[in-house]
């Protein structure tokens, strides 16, 4: 060990090999999972299934292990699957490339840049400000307003902007407060009510994320258009389980994180410096407000006539011509890597249903051990549960959607049905900061640790659960869903 320059220096004395492996543990993973693809593609297919159909299996599994370790981007996984399946003679390249421009996509990219748009120009943050200001008086109706405030703006925004756009918020209120990282339970409260109120909120509309115009698109490829799943609809079916997840968060919040003594004028005093500072509401924050509300408006009135897609172009198109917005605006708030990511798995999935490979890995999956309906759907339910602890959510809609497809007719459930099964679940990302980016940020603040994240997740997911067993025994059957 020696000192250069006040910066410490410390040697490594383990062997070479060990020191390699270590630095290499990504590529030797990489590496590993390639020989692995490459053996079963020299393998023989099952008899019951057709080389095309085989080789799709061998690229999906490829991209599930992709996806699960994150050992490379999300999207360039879906990037991978899109070169695999022309390249292996699976289907052509003209096909396959055809998928990315499906209207899930351009929707996705809609509300990315009108979230952007809110973002840019100031309005989101004054609306967040504003209600943690009036409503924030004291510390557990503070942290009840983050949590308020993140779950309902999810509702109409991307839930990870949202996440993004409150995160340095809370770190200055925490700050003025003298909130000890690992130590303050308010800070704890803060952090989770930040980071809870998001994903629960962003489970309410598909506004929230791109999981359900991605679960749609799937839908409607592997049936020709015959099932799909409306705007209003999806919010209706979803609803009651929302709020039980609602108020068990707020429940939890409350009894494990009840906030110590503490004053919270600091607090008030930095949202309302930040309030001043912002002015008086601006024409351009006004006329985004009022787009946004009118692409609301038609999204849940007109959605299914006019396409939600073509809605979202549409109120860009008029953010750029009522000079409201410009691209150096919204370009840094646009995720790209999403986007991508969508187009990949879209296509992954129409190549596993046209291939047969979908129906095959389904009755493999299944046959042998559900036999009714409804413990069909509730399997479903809790594979998208487990899976979205280890990968994002919307690699779980492109993972376990197209084999529940190819089933639905068998167990006597509807398409629909059973992609509630699997898309409600997938928002059940609270026990890892993997899972998704709100997880992420409120982990990152070093306010909360591992084990807390975990256990207060496992009661949260329970209580999904537990919710989706009301929707599927009472709710539905109640309002006919089938």
């Amino acid at each position: 060990m020696a000192f250069t320059d006040s910066h410490q220096i410390i040697v490594d004395r383990r062997p070479l090999w060990i020191v390699l492996v270590d630095r290499l543990r990504r590529e030797i993973f990489l590496l590993l999972f390639f020989a692995v693809f490459a053996g079963l593609l020299n393998l023989e297919p099952p008899a019951d299934l057709s080389p095309e159909g085989y080789k799709v299996l061998c690229v999906f599994f490829l991209c599930v292990g992709l996806w699960s370790t994150n050992l490379i981007p999300l999207s360039i996984t879906s990037l991978l699957a899109m070169a695999l399946i022309p390249l292996l003679g699976i289907m052509e390249s003209s096909k396959v490339y055809a998928f990315f421009g499906n209207k899930a996509v351009f929707f996705i990219l809609g509300v990315f840049i009108l979230s952007a748009a809110m973002i840019s120009c100031g309005l989101s943050a004054r609306l967040s400000v504003w209600v943690m200001e009036r409503w924030g008086r004291n510390p557990v109706m503070l942290m009840t307003s983050i949590y308020i405030f993140g779950a309902i703006s999810s509702c109409f925004m991307s839930e990870h902007a949202v996440a993004a756009m409150m995160y340095p918020l809370v770190l200055e209120i925490v700050g003025a407060l003298g909130l000890k990282q690992g130590k303050s339970v308010f800070g704890k409260g803060l952090f989770f009510a930040l980071g809870w109120g998001c994903i629960i909120g962003g489970a309410t509309t598909v506004l929230g994320g791109g999981r359900v115009p991605l679960a749609v698109e799937i839908m409607e490829k592997s049936t020709g258009g015959e099932a799909t799943l409306g705007v209003l609809q999806y919010t209706g079916l979803g609803f009651p389980l929302v709020v039980l997840m609602f108020l068990s968060g707020w429940w939890v919040l409350t009894r494990w994180f009840a906030p110590e003594e503490i004053d919270i004028g600091p607090a008030l005093q930095v949202l309302r410096e930040k309030s001043r500072a912002m002015g008086k509401v601006s024409f351009q924050e006004k006329g985004i407000g009022a787009v946004l509300v009118v692409t609301i408006f038609f999204w849940f009135g007109y959605g299914h006539q006019l396409g939600i897609a073509n809605i979202a172009l549409v109120s860009i198109v008029l953010l750029f011509m009522l000079n409201l917005i410009n691209w150096k605006m919204v370009e840094e708030h646009v995720n790209w890597a999403i986007i991508l990511m969508y187009g990949g798995a879209i296509c992954l999935g129409e190549v596993m249903a046209s291939s047969g490979a979908a129906l095959w890995l389904a009755r493999k999956l299944f046959e042998d051990f559900i036999h009714s309906g409804p413990m069909f759907l509730l399997c479903l339910a809790v594979l998208s549960t487990v899976f979205t602890t280890f990968m994002s959510n919307s690699a779980v809609i492109a993972v376990l959607l197209p084999p529940a497809i190819s089933l639905c007719a068998e167990y006597g459930v509807s398409v629909p049905m059973s992609a509630l099964a699997i898309i409600l679940p997938s928002n059940f990302a609270f026990m890892l900061p993997i899972a998704t980016p709100a997880s992420a940020l409120a982990y990152s603040s070093r306010f909360i640790t591992l084990g807390e994240m975990v256990k207060s997740g496992l009661i949260l997911n329970l209580a999904g659960l537990l919710s989706f067993l009301v929707l599927l025994f009472i709710y539905w059957p109640l309002v006919g869903f089938r």
